[in-house]
């Protein structure tokens, strides 16, 4: 390896660990702002919709993005004990016609099992 070799990649190694400094440094300062929104939002509503505000003004980006995916997992979360509360209700209420349900639904299920392993 000649020292022109060495030189260049040393070169490529030092722009590679600036351009990681200030990836780093803008990761950090993200997490700084959504902590700092988090805070505001315990405290306060006003803060959260400011911080949805910033975030559609950065084209979508930011802590706008975040408040909709967690209200989207929430919302989604509620829906589903809702489903799952309906479906014990319904057990509880036709607990043989569950039983029964689920004996048939197993039989169709081992039956497709079975035939598609057999060819």
């Amino acid at each position: 390896m000649t020292e022109e070799t060495r030189d260049k990649e040393l070169d490529a190694l030092k722009t590679d660990i600036a351009r990681l400094r200030e990836e780093i440094a803008s990761l950090a300062s993200g997490v700084k702002k959504f902590a700092g929104a988090k805070a505001a939002g315990a405290q306060g509503e006003e803060g959260l919709e400011a911080s949805e505000e910033e975030g559609s003004a950065q084209g979508g980006q930011g802590l706008g993005v975040f408040a909709d995916l967690w209200h989207k997992f929430d919302s989604s979360r509620i829906h589903g004990e809702k489903v799952v509360k309906g479906l014990a209700d319904e057990v509880e209420r036709y607990p043989l016609v569950s039983v029964m349900a689920a004996f048939g639904l197993g039989y169709i299920i081992a039956k497709l099992w079975y035939q598609e392993n057999k060819q």
